[in-house]
């Protein structure tokens, strides 16, 4: 893989590249990165891969290696908490007082150093629409510039893929250079697009904007109990309502109106002028900012005319959220690629059916090579997979009595293991609900409880522990050894038909709708989940599918056949003679 890796790079070439579980990937691109000399972005899925790349695989290749090089990482400004909004934040509590003890210690504040993430985190950490960058007078003290303003240098920089995306979006004015590019977990890529071009309206930052004017003298008290009534909304589903019906947008042109942009941004502009404090400044023309911003929007939402998105809204714990997604991304993917001289993309899981042509469809990718590495483990040896034949099928008419059933069996599970357990969710409801009613003998945490690197270390330090995840624990953890010995998957991965952006893309393929992209998008992510176990030679452990659909099923066979050749079983007693 490296050999492929550093001639693409030495020919300036495009690579899609699959790297079976144990094949090094990581060092696979990072050795030939080193070698060429020549400055790479390194874009992952996931903060926690960040953070493992970063702590662990560079730190051991500037020791191993001969050639001297520099590395560093970057997260999104949301990760580091911000002096000015901090400044204005106002908190009392236990936990308030735990994050001020914190920060006049921290000398990098970041959110990944806390125990905890406190609830009141969104408004003390950075945010891009609140930032003045140079013009703020916390410029120079600001914990994210200052570690930013050292990157320039480096010849390895790890971002993430929302950060590599909002770099796009920022026409390439985030990242401190752009040579070669490596996209780790390249699948998630599409999605990550989807969401960053697209746009959120909320009510905590319809809120946070109100406060914000009347901090500046801006008349608005009217206002809140509007604000409040028009996302307090009980009378819609809790489910996404895709498109968004006539009536509310013409109320949400209602509160439009009642915000008077026009009105406020000249009586802003006229404060700013007049402002002879650098603090009191800099909050104005962030604020402005922010306000054209919220106005774009609201507006956006108002009219959905942007054929390429899909618009909808949905309740999001007690208020409406508005939210859209771009639906086709090849645009922007080659817009992405083309700001580099070359660019790998890679995974241990990119292939669907044996080839890469999902993949490839779905980002408009051409002219790239491809590559195929297997895996060098025996996994009929060092593996056993469990699929489940008597629960319910886990469709949306059996769904509480499949979540209380599979729970019994979750426990056997977690038994015939003596704990050491991923449990992997395709939902947060479910999660909560294994979390909350789940009786076994062993310490678990769930994802959520703190931040996902300490979860990981956490995880690996507690002996017999349990872990219950979703979302990115699917791909790009590694926990190596005896301290994981059984993933528990508890149904096909499939995208919710209710997702608004999959009814849309579905629609667009028409007929084609479950072979070109239901199944595929499927195996990709339950390849992922698989590869959470076997991490080494001498490593042996259980994968556990809830979902009886993977035998029953017309399309079973397929997804089987994308797996490893395994052995299988039915028997819960077969994988506690397994572990015996």
């Amino acid at each position: 893989m490296a050999e492929e890796v550093l001639r693409c790079f030495d020919n300036n070439k495009g690579l899609l590249i699959e790297a079976g579980t144990g094949v090094g990937k990581s060092f696979a691109y990072l050795i030939p990165a080193i070698l060429s000399r020549r400055k790479t972005i390194i874009s992952t899925s996931s903060l926690a891969l960040q953070d493992q790349l970063v702590g662990k695989d560079l730190v051991f290749l500037q020791k191993a290696l001969p050639q001297k090089f520099s590395f560093g990482i970057l997260k999104g400004k949301n990760n580091y908490v911000c002096l000015k909004r901090e400044r204005e934040y106002t908190g009392t509590g236990n936990s308030y007082e735990i994050f001020r003890r914190w920060l006049a210690k921290t000398k990098t504040g970041q959110m990944a150093e806390l125990p905890f993430i406190p609830e009141f985190w969104p408004e003390v950490c950075g945010d891009p629409q609140d930032c003045n960058g140079r013009k703020c007078p916390f410029y120079v003290p600001c914990f994210y510039y200052r570690h930013y303003r050292g990157l320039h240098k480096k010849d390895i920089l790890v971002v993430n893929h929302h950060l590599l995306i909002h770099d796009l979006l920022s026409d390439f004015n985030i990242l401190p250079f752009h040579e070669q590019l490596v996209i780790d977990e390249a699948a998630e890529v599409e999605d990550v697009i989807s969401r960053v071009l697209g746009s959120r309206l909320t009510y905590s930052r319809t809120m946070w904007l109100l406060y914000r004017l009347k901090g500046l003298k801006i008349i608005v008290d009217h206002l809140f109990a509007d604000v409040k009534a028009f996302f307090d909304r009980g009378d819609i589903d809790s489910g996404p309502v895709f498109p968004i019906p006539a009536h509310v947008t013409e109320l949400l042109r209602g509160l439009r109106e009642k915000f008077a942009v026009d009105k406020t941004l000249s009586t802003l502009d006229k404060q700013r002028k007049s402002a002879a404090d650098d603090e009191i400044k800099d909050r104005i023309e962030t604020t402005i900012g922010f306000l054209k911003s919220f106005a774009g929007d609201v507006d956006d939402f108002i009219g959905q005319a942007d054929a390429n998105k899909v618009y909808y809204m949905e309740v999001s714990g007690t208020t409406l959220e508005f939210k859209s997604n771009l639906v086709e991304c090849q645009i922007p993917f080659q817009i992405l690629i083309d700001k580099y001289d070359s660019t790998i993309m890679t995974s241990a899981t990119l292939t669907s059916g044996g080839n890469f042509d999902f993949l490839k469809k779905r980002l408009g990718i051409q002219d790239f090579e491809e590559k195929v590495i297997g895996s060098p483990f025996d996994y009929k040896k060092q593996s056993l997979l469990y699929i489940d034949k008597n629960l319910p099928k886990p469709d949306r008419a059996n769904e509480q009595i499949f979540q209380q059933e599979s729970l019994g069996v979750m426990e056997d599970l977690i038994s015939a293991s003596r704990g050491r357990t991923l449990v992997l969710f395709t939902s947060y409801r479910h999660l909560h609900f294994a979390a909350e009613n789940i009786t076994i003998p062993y310490p678990f945490k769930s994802q959520g409880d703190m931040p996902p690197a300490r979860l990981i270390e956490w995880f690996k330090d507690t002996p017999d522990s349990v872990l219950f995840a979703t979302a990115t624990f699917w791909q790009g953890v590694d926990i190596k050894g005896d301290k994981l010995s059984l993933v528990i998957i508890d149904k096909l991965p499939f995208s919710s038909p209710a997702d608004p952006l999959y009814q849309e893309r579905c629609k667009r393929l028409g007929k084609r709708w479950f072979y070109d992209l239901a199944l595929p998008s499927a195996i990709l992510r339950l390849r992922q989940g698989f590869g959470r176990l076997i991490r080494g030679r001498n490593e042996y452990g259980v994968v556990a599918i809830l979902d009886r659909r993977v035998v029953e099923s017309s399309y079973g066979p397929t997804i089987l056949s994308s797996l490893q050749e395994v052995n299988i079983t039915h028997s819960v007693e077969d994988v506690r003679q397994f572990f015996a």
